[in-house]
């Protein structure tokens, strides 16, 4: 065995993965509680307007129309209009879209992601897809800072993480899959290979939630931020409004200079063969909860 393989062993024998505490979650009205304990609005979006695509830092595919505001009857999930966005058919090769957003430079430590999704009634993404909503954080004010980075773990000082996202098991459920979330931070597993892919944070296999293609979801997923040197933080999401998973016992960052600044809308397909296109609208970025629409 060589000297990486004896410390990687080492390593993960040193430090605990997450703890999944949904059901305990769920179980307590307190706890639920303060889980679910409403914050400040940082961001929103309704896409009603062509110019909501000045909200956001970096547009993938604007320019070829896979990224785009639909206005087309009957697309959106209420109101006027609706992110558009297409992986393109790439003959086998990786395609994808999407938008990025910054909540500024100063950041946060706790911010929710809350959306409402739709896959397109065709939408197949064979094996693998990075589609879903992401928060990030990072240290200083390159937007563009974590960006790049699959297959490496991030350091503590310089970013972590996390997208609410499905897989489909190689292809054994139907597409899209069931939802996940696809995590790096500072203490994420090794793979197989050596490499760092992102981690898959997932329900136990009795719970795990499916989503249809042609049908609207509202997604939210939370971060908390851990004290430096402590693993106090946390990591949750919910489907519909219903608390889906709730994960405790994280050490994203090793100085408070990692905040969350970013939010992410996207679609990804790593070998695409089909156009594949999913609809978000309805928005919004909070420092607390903020559940389905009402």
């Amino acid at each position: 065995m060589t000297a990486s393989c004896c410390l990687a062993s080492l390593y993960a024998s040193v430090i605990s993965p997450p703890a999944l505490v949904v059901e305990k979650t769920r179980a307590s009205v307190e706890l639920l509680a303060a889980l679910e304990r409403p914050g400040k609005v940082l961001f929103e979006d309704s896409f009603d307007e062509e110019s909501s695509l000045e909200k956001y830092f970096e547009l993938r595919g604007r320019a070829e129309k896979r990224a785009m505001i639909d206005l087309s009857e009957g697309q959106s999930h209420r109101g006027k209009g609706a992110l558009r966005l297409t992986a393109a058919n790439a003959q086998g090769k990786e395609s994808g879209a999407g938008a990025t957003a910054w909540l500024g430079d100063e950041g946060h430590d706790v911010v929710h992601l809350r959306y409402y999704i739709r896959f397109a009634d065709d939408y197949k993404q064979g094996n693998l897809n990075h589609t879903g909503g992401s928060i990030s954080a990072l240290a200083g004010s390159n937007k563009w800072r974590g960006m790049g980075q699959a297959g490496k773990r991030p350091r503590g000082d310089d970013y972590f993480n996390s997208r609410f996202e499905t897989w489909c098991d190689w292809q054994r459920l139907d597409p899209p899959g069931y939802l996940f979330l696809y995590t790096y931070w500072m203490e994420m597993q090794q793979d197989k290979d050596s490499n760092y892919w992102g981690n898959m944070l997932e329900p136990e296999k009795a719970q795990r939630f499916l989503p249809e293609r042609g049908k609207w979801y509202c997604l939210e997923h939370m971060i908390r931020a851990n004290t430096p040197g402590k693993h106090d933080g946390e990591l949750a999401a919910w489907i519909d409004g219903k608390l889906y998973l709730h994960f405790t016992g994280i050490q994203w960052r090793s100085t408070e200079q990692v905040k969350i600044k970013r939010i992410d809308l996207g679609v990804y397909v790593h070998a695409c063969t089909q156009d594949n296109t999913v609809w978000y609208d309805d928005v919004v970025v909070s420092t607390g909860y903020i559940g389905p629409v009402k």
